[in-house]
């Protein structure tokens, strides 16, 4: 008697391992027209074979592996639906080029949001599997993820979307993206998990730090409160700074609060604020052309989820412009401003997957407190260099990470 292992759709799972007995040709396996029994030639059946212990042991085992495999099958994948606004492109490094005019010919590269890849990388750390073909032989809790990236009227459609398809829960990227995910779930409560968001009980989304209370939970940042430091670290990366630039969409209440600490510590250096704002993509690439190339400026990227998404534009500027640009999460050092202070994109993402794992077993997201991320303080020599700028050995001695 053969033994094998087939795989055949079922509903409500990819696939599953049916046990073929004594199959030899691929018509019986197909029809599933299989017996215990041998076939003579003659067409008569004689009596089963005697199966021996041992025989009997393995026949045993393989019915636990199979049942085990079915289990796993059969198990629904986690769906997470992701809201980030969008597109989000990788700067064009552009050194010096007095000429280059920010998001024009360059071949534009859409990229992840860092926080995304932190996200994927925790569900990794924490055993889960993406529901795809080619991880079929892996173990582990599946997982699917649908990331939806646009403009908050293409995000409030997304969230609608993720509500029909009955997501298990939501992560929602920065305060305006989780304000429309907390709106449009209103009557098909979804458990939503933020980030990018700094004063989450000042917009409403949970009852405390402490006790959420409700749908809603993740992790803080912080920006606004950070925002001071940012301009004395900068003073000490550029000693000349004298005129300051501020990047920031109007009337958005967190990046006001963050331009009253960057006022009073510019006060205390004697450096002058240009408070510039921008609504869209198109006018802060319209207001980028009156960046002065002068060695005496700085660009501040304000906590503003619109700037951030663009940041792009800003980083583009500042090389081609070499005016440096101070950037508030890790990975803006990384795309070509010359530092950053504030917490990391990339962390933030995973902690949001050890929020993931605690409501798949059952937690309420109301009793996960939401917990800040600690700031990261990143140098980056190579922008430095295309920008004039030897930074301090001491202040690179303070600094968590320097690009060489």
């Amino acid at each position: 008697m053969k033994l094998g292992l087939i795989r055949v759709p079922l509903e409500g799972a990819r696939y599953a391992p049916a046990i073929i007995y004594g199959a030899r040709r691929r018509g019986d396996s197909a029809a599933g027209r299989h017996n215990f029994m041998r076939r003579c030639p003659s067409g008569d059946f004689r009596r089963p074979r005697r199966l021996l212990p041992g025989t009997l042991f393995s026949f045993a085992a393989v019915l636990l592996v199979s049942a085990s495999l079915t289990a796993q099958a059969q198990e629904k994948p986690l769906q997470i639906g992701v809201l980030a606004l969008g597109p989000r492109y990788e700067p064009v490094w552009s050194c010096g080029q007095s000429d280059y005019r920010s998001g024009s010919e360059a071949r534009r590269h859409e990229t992840m949001p860092f926080y995304v890849r932190g996200l994927l990388d925790g569900l990794h750390k924490l055993k889960y599997v993406e529901d795809q073909a080619e991880n079929m032989g892996k173990t582990g809790r599946r997982f699917a993820l649908d990331l939806r990236m646009g403009t908050l009227r293409q995000i409030r459609d997304f969230a609608r979307e993720f509500v029909v398809k009955r997501m298990d829960v939501i992560v929602a990227i920065a305060t305006a993206t989780v304000g429309i995910a907390q709106e449009e779930t209103r009557k098909r409560p979804i458990p939503i998990l933020m980030t990018g968001v700094s004063q989450p009980v000042e917009e409403g989304f949970v009852q405390s730090l402490a006790r959420p209370g409700g749908l809603i939970t993740g992790v803080s940042h912080q920006l606004a409160q950070g925002s001071g430091k940012r301009v004395e670290l900068f003073k000490e990366l550029q000693p000349d700074l004298r005129r300051l630039i501020t990047l920031r969409r109007p009337g958005y209440t967190v990046s006001e609060q963050s331009m009253g600490e960057i006022r009073a510590a510019a006060n205390r250096l004697n450096i002058e604020v240009l408070d510039w704002t921008a609504a869209s993509r198109e006018e802060l690439q319209s207001v980028l052309q009156n960046v002065p190339a002068d060695p005496s400026a700085g660009m501040m990227i304000s906590p503003d989820s619109t700037i951030i998404s663009n940041v792009d534009l800003v980083l583009e500027t500042s090389l081609a412009r070499r005016v440096p640009a101070f950037g508030l999460q890790d990975y803006m050092a990384d795309w070509g401003a010359i530092a950053a202070y504030g917490p990391s994109a990339f962390q933030a993402g995973a902690h949001v997957a050890g929020y993931i794992d605690k409501i798949s077993r059952g937690a309420s997201p109301g009793d996960l407190p939401v917990e800040p991320i600690d700031p990261t303080f990143v140098i980056n020599l190579r922008s430095a260099g295309c920008l004039g700028i030897s930074p301090p050995f001491e202040l690179l001695r303070q600094a968590d990470r320097v690009i060489r």
